[in-house]
């Protein structure tokens, strides 16, 4: 294909850019926008590909200096910008804590090494994406170490090998990353646990190798750059075109709103819109449909879409932050607005005169921009290092309440330190346990492990009473599993599930307790024979079928009295504790940002049918979380002397502590009566 300027690209990059700005914005109909990402993964592939390849088919070598002083031409100085602004917004509004971490994100960005930074502290307990300014520059990461690797490889495969090996090189290059995927996805590699164990453990987040790391993503590129060699249509009037360009905008389409945070990603899936791109670089020409992607509009979106992208994530982080509640209808329209808006500004006064140079070659002019780019990011990094090694600046915050300050004593990260199931087993013994049997056995998900703390200090040890838990990420329930990739679901949730059963045989008089975050649970959740979803999902109707499964349980564990927990109100805010521990020249009403109206909180109505069901079931008990921490209407994040929350929906420890006293009573009373035989025929 023609090394010329194409302006269907640029019209891709628009739907690129805008899907992943949508998508992070909250519309919900773009839950797979962020495959606009590997959209622009394909486009790279085939733009250096096609540059690398004509310079060294026209010249017989490759000018490497001159490459790299365009890409950072091109990269830096709108790049240097957002780093500027996270720092400054991080510094004016950041706790210690989040502050900390952003200056880490933002020197590892510095050096193209943020998707390592990012997927080293991946995993469910790990900080929300939601206080990570610089998240989004994982994908410049991964170009910016395409840039790296790619040039020399082909320069050296078109400089050693036969001409008509390239493209089988590059398609075998292409698969060994897409099988990667296949390998690695769900965390698992007999092979790589044989050669070498302690490797294999840094791959046991499947999802979030996959997802960050480049050598995952190479097909990506090689699917791109494999256009180059496409033998081209003789005329733009071909039909071919047409039906090639529709159907490559229809997979990109497709992706984008069929795809959702539960799709295996990048994987086999995203061939879907990488190959649709492919075929709209190829078809972009069209005379009849071309105008979808070449119009005028599209274009110029296309041209400013590098900088929309390096404004919106840090714009939407640093917005919620401040509020410190989710974004209404208006707010998601004025962030898309205001992203495009500054997104052109920085690429106007920016971008564009930075990009254009009287010389790309290494000419007294080039070096003066290299030395000025690296003073430039040594004087970013040493405040950002100071902050990352200093503990985030504590000086910024004002004197905090006791309570706040011994909460936060110690903890690096405040959910994994003060979950209120930290420090537990997700399968073993709460308290007691030295005769193997148990008085209670606890099952569910981390919805049930965030009451260890609490049964522990308030029930297990001061009484007496032998607690075992048996939890995973899915509805501990017969014939349920969970749907979303990443794990073996099927074998994870059956094997809990029989744990439990397996320490409740053992235990006659046993009380058996089951809580999940039912609301999440039934999004993800799915039959284990049929491999659908729950029936309902998330709604009244899903409650209703996993009551019946409910009955499915009790008569599994007959002869125990069984605790049926329901969801916990939440706090509506992933940063509770933070809201205390802000700088001091931005105040805060913490005890009124941190209540929400009990009615208005989506869980409440699947609270209501489990307890019409327990209700109407002798040996059931039920415990409803609104009862502990909300009255007069309104739910409370805080107490007095602890937040009851370490993110948006699981209990801290101090939590944990005032759910089990506020139902003490009722907890000590199943457990303290002899078992009673439970009969679905009631």
């Amino acid at each position: 294909m023609s090394s010329k300027y194409i302006s269907g690209i640029d019209g891709l990059r628009a739907i690129a850019v805008l899907s992943v700005l949508l998508f992070h914005a909250g519309f919900t109909s773009f839950a797979g926008g962020y495959v606009g990402v590997d959209v622009f993964f394909v486009i790279s592939g085939y733009l250096i590909t096609n540059l690398i390849y004509s310079e060294i088919s026209s010249t017989g070598k490759f000018d490497f200096v001159r490459f790299y002083l365009r890409r950072v031409r091109r990269l830096f100085p709108a790049l240097f910008v957002i780093f500027v602004f996270c720092l400054i917004g991080g510094f004016l509004l950041f706790t210690p804590q989040h502050f900390m971490r952003s200056a880490g994100e933002l020197i590892y960005s510095i050096f193209s090494l943020s998707n390592f930074y990012f997927w080293s502290e991946s995993g469910y307990f790990n900080t929300s994406s939601e206080f990570k300014p610089l998240l989004h520059t994982w994908s410049l990461s991964v170009e910016e170490q395409f840039y790296l690797i790619w040039p020399l490889s082909l320069f050296l495969l078109m400089k050693y090998l036969p001409r008509a090996l390239l493209i089988p090189a590059v398609v075998v290059g292409g698969l060994f990353s897409l099988g990667l995927n296949l390998v690695l996805q769900d965390g698992h590699s007999s092979t790589l646990s044989t050669i070498s164990p302690m490797i294999a453990s840094w791959f046991a987040d499947g999802q979030s190798s996959i997802f960050y790391l480049t050598p995952f993503r190479i097909f990506e590129f090689a699917i791109g750059a494999l256009c180059i060699w496409l033998p081209a249509v003789k005329s733009r009037d071909s039909i071919l075109l047409d039906v090639l360009l529709a159907i490559g905008l229809a997979l990109i389409s497709y992706s984008i709103f069929a795809f959702d945070e539960r799709t295996v990603f990048p994987s086999y899936n995203a061939l879907i819109p990488c190959i649709g791109t492919a075929m709209v670089i190829y078809s972009c020409g069209s005379k009849r449909l071309g105008f979808l992607v070449s119009n005028k509009l599209s274009i110029k979106i296309g041209l400013i879409s590098y900088s929309v992208y390096l404004v919106h994530w840090p714009i939407i982080v640093f917005y919620k932050y401040y509020t410190m509640s989710p974004l209404g209808l208006a707010e998601k329209c004025a962030i898309v607005a205001i992203s495009i808006l500054l997104g052109w500004l920085l690429y106007t006064f920016v971008e564009t005169p930075f990009r254009r140079s009287k010389s790309d070659s290494p000419s007294s002019d080039g070096y003066r921009f290299g030395l000025v780019c690296t003073m430039l990011s040594m004087a970013l990094i040493l405040p950002a290092a100071t902050a990352w090694g200093g503990g985030g600046w504590a000086w910024r915050t004002g004197a905090m309440p006791a309570w706040v300050t011994a909460q936060l004593n110690n903890s690096k990260q405040f959910h994994v330190d003060q979950y209120g199931g930290a420090s537990y087993p997700y399968n073993g013994w709460i308290s007691g346990g030295a005769s193997s049997v148990a008085d209670l056995v606890v099952l569910g998900d981390s919805h049930a492990r965030h009451y260890a703390e609490g049964l522990n200090k308030v029930i297990g040890g001061p009484k007496s009473k032998s607690i075992y838990i048996s939890s995973t990420s899915c509805i501990l329930l017969p014939g349920i599993t969970r749907l979303t990739p990443g794990e073996d679901w099927d074998k994870l949730c059956a094997g809990a599930l029989n744990s439990a059963i397996q320490v409740i045989k053992k235990s006659p008089g046993a009380a058996v307790m089951l809580s999940e975050s039912w609301g999440e649970q039934l999004q993800m959740g799915g039959i284990m024979e049929s491999r659908t979803s729950i029936p309902g999902g998330n709604t009244d109707q899903g409650y209703r079928f996993i009551a019946g499964k409910i009955d499915e349980l009790r008569e599994a564990i007959r002869g125990h009295q069984l605790i049926l927990v329901g969801n916990v109100p939440g706090a509506g805010n992933p940063d509770v504790i933070g809201c205390f521990a802000r700088p001091k020249y931005l105040p805060v009403d913490c005890a009124s940002k941190l209540v929400r109206r009990e009615a208005d909180i989506p869980t409440r109505s699947g609270n209501l049918i489990l307890e019409e069901y327990a209700g109407s079931k002798d040996g059931v008990t039920y415990l409803n979380p609104y009862q502990a921490f909300c009255s007069g209407g309104y739910c409370r994040a805080i107490g007095d002397d602890g937040v009851f929350y370490s993110d948006t929906y699981h209990l801290s420890k101090r939590g944990s502590i005032e759910f089990v006293r506020h139902f003490e009573g009722d907890i000590l009373g199943v457990l303290n009566q002899k078992a009673k035989v439970s009969s679905l025929g009631e």
